[in-house]
């Protein structure tokens, strides 16, 4: 999600500068903000799509990878520090 931040701070910096293209780069934006806000509800968060070992070795396309993709709840019983 740095790719989504760092896109709006340039939105807020240059965005006066990007013309035609300002359009396409806040659908940007919101594509990050709207996958942030599905992937939590008001009582868990879902976190860490992957092992990040694994998915670091692996030179691949997202949608290519055949290896196992775990998703990491947080939640009460599951919180972030163990």
């Amino acid at each position: 999600m740095a790719f989504a931040t760092m896109l709006a701070w340039r939105v807020i910096d240059f965005g006066w500068l990007m013309g035609a293209v300002l359009r396409n780069t806040i659908m940007a934006v919101k594509w990050g903000t709207y996958y942030l806000l599905k992937a939590s509800t008001t009582d868990a968060g879902y976190v860490q799509l992957g092992d990040p070992i694994s998915d670091h070795n692996c030179w691949e396309r997202p949608e290519d990878m055949d290896m196992l993709r775990t998703v990491y709840k947080i939640d009460q019983q599951h919180p972030p520090w163990i």
